[in-house]
């Protein structure tokens, strides 16, 4: 048997396409122009390419809204300024155009009454030496108090050449308290070890994370000011200590932003430019950061996952090296930098490399001879489906994706650890923690002298109980991946809760609301009104609760009168 390469096996579409080719050389649709364009053994000319090309948007959109239309939607869409996201905006405009003879009729209903677009700009991220290369190739003169990497100018030019109302928003906003579901929730998430840090290093196992929810300025009537939110920005990705974990966070931010924006402009439609590629690539990256729970809300067709905003994805058929060819056909306009580069912030070369680049190179790489690589990919990952009940429960704080049961609970039984070593140098095995229900100690042998160690340990552990009265476990709300994703961060960034510590970075303030609403309480007044009457309420338990411990001990007041 032959060893060599055979030929790539070809899709009942591809094979469809290959036989409609009359001659070598000639499009396959119109059979009369010589092609220009080869897709996937598929030759079409130019004019037969963009109907293709619309066709397959038209299709896609037909199977994201109802058979029928009774109430117009408002969509919007997110622009990133690239190729994909800017044939979006193109296509959109052809499909909401009605020819004139159609336009006319009163009883033809309109499918979309609105059409937004939304750019969140990343310049604050971006590396300073750009700033000149971007100053050169783009015509505009950005804002004296923007970023010269701004691309805000440019994607406000172009989303006003189809006239569609614009938003423009900045990455560093999501530490705003507006870009909550409150709009007014105005504290920040102080992540905290349950461990001291000098214990970090020789612990067997990841810390358990906690959080305090702190308020975000000192004073009520401050409002943080744009560079402090860049600070607060550059603080938590430089925590982050793999490229993999910066670009998972960016991303949750990016996808908060979009779906708030959306609900205040009153947009029940979220629609993103993935291409196939891109959703290719998505599928193999996210499998390996371990967020496959909620894979088919992040690369589906249409996802409800997000409450009252359906994201839908219209280009999931279309290639990037077709969206490409459409702006070059079309002559649209793209925005060279508009996505944050984070490679620079890298310390080694070796750490430059992530997931998701790795995946891009790996799929990008395969579709070279194997065209039909990104199509088996997305039709394998479309026949998983998310169950309906788990709609707009447990939410994760971070990524606001579904939360499966029992996460931290599987990760510790799955996670291959090593004790800590001894005093003498050799690994010793794990010494079992006494509970609070055990019943025996080492003060009951003897004789139950006040004095023994059990007094002690009992002391210490109300001292840390009360430490840790103002805090709410954060490790066990979080889902599979964001808790996966946690391990990259900078222990020594990261504040202990005795207090010798203290954190170097905060989460922003939709991350605080998310984990007082998993926890029980319905707004920020209330958990501060709890607070401010714990710590009395903890005293009078924790003395009643030593009383109890030792009231055999006590002599009675009336035996002693006697």
């Amino acid at each position: 048997m032959s060893c060599s390469v055979e030929e790539p096996t070809m899709t009942t579409a591809e094979k469809r396409a290959k036989s409609r080719a009359v001659h070598v050389g000639f499009c396959c649709k119109c059979k009369t122009t010589k092609s220009t364009i080869v897709i996937r053994y598929a030759e079409y000319c130019d004019p037969c390419f963009l109907v293709a090309l619309d066709s397959k948007f038209r299709t896609a959109l037909r199977n994201c809204r109802p058979l029928r239309v009774i109430t117009p939607e408002n969509v919007m869409l997110a622009f990133s300024g690239g190729p994909s996201s800017r044939s979006l905006i193109h296509l959109f405009d052809v499909f909401h155009s009605l020819p004139p003879e159609v336009a006319g009729n009163k009883l033809q209903p309109k499918i979309y009454n609105d059409i937004h677009v939304c750019h969140i700009d990343e310049s604050c991220l971006m590396e300073q030496k750009e700033a000149a290369q971007q100053a050169i190739s783009s015509s505009l003169t950005p804002s004296p108090t923007d970023h010269p990497l701004s691309s805000m100018a440019q994607a406000e030019k172009i989303a006003a050449v189809y006239g569609y109302e614009f938003h423009g928003m900045r990455i560093e906003d999501i530490y705003d308290p507006e870009w909550t579901d409150t709009e007014c929730f105005e504290a920040v998430a102080l992540l905290l070890t349950s461990l001291p840090k000098d214990q970090l290093a020789i612990s067997g196992q990841a810390p358990e994370l906690l959080t305090q929810i702190l308020p975000l300025t000192s004073s009520a009537t401050t409002k943080l000011s744009r560079q402090n939110k860049i600070n607060k920005l550059k603080a938590l990705m430089s925590a982050c200590t793999s490229l993999t974990a910066k670009e998972t966070i960016l991303q949750h931010f990016r996808s908060s932003l979009l779906t708030q924006q959306a609900r205040k402009s009153g947009c029940t439609m979220l629609a993103l430019g993935d291409s196939a590629t891109r959703v290719a690539i998505q599928i193999i990256g996210l499998t390996a950061i371990g967020r496959g729970y909620s894979l088919p809300h992040e690369t589906s067709l249409e996802s409800k996952w997000v409450k009252d905003v359906k994201v839908i994805r219209p280009l999931k058929d279309c290639l990037t090296k077709e969206l490409d060819i459409c702006c070059r056909l079309n002559n649209l306009e793209v925005i060279e930098y508009h996505a944050a580069n984070l490679e620079h912030s890298m310390r080694t070369k070796a750490e430059v490399k992530s997931i998701n680049r790795l995946t891009e190179e790996f799929i990008t790489g395969l579709d070279k001879d194997f065209p039909s690589t990104v199509a088996t990919v997305c039709r394998t990952a479309a026949k998983l489906t998310a169950p309906e009940a788990a709609l707009y429960r447990n939410r994760c704080p971070l990524c606001q994706g579904p939360v499966q049961s029992g996460v931290q609970e599987w990760k510790s039984r799955i996670t291959v650890t090593t004790p800590p070593p001894s005093a003498n140098g050799t690994v010793s095995p794990p010494e079992p923690v006494a509970t609070p229900t055990d019943d025996k100690s080492c003060c009951s042998s003897n004789g139950g002298s006040s004095s023994g160690c059990c007094s002690s340990t009992e002391s210490l552990s109300f001292a840390q109980d009360a430490r840790l009265a103002d805090t709410i476990p954060f490790s066990s709300l979080l889902c599979y991946g964001c808790l996966t994703n946690l391990r990259d961060l900078d222990l020594k960034s990261i504040g202990s809760s005795t207090g010798e510590d203290a954190s170097t970075f905060d989460l922003p303030p939709y991350v605080a609301e998310t984990l007082l609403e998993r926890v029980g309480f319905k707004s920020l007044e209330q958990y501060t009104e709890h607070m401010s009457a714990k710590p009395h309420s903890a005293t009078m338990n924790t003395q009643e609760s030593l009383r109890q411990q030792i009231q055999e001990f006590l002599i009675d007041s009336d035996g002693e009168d006697e």
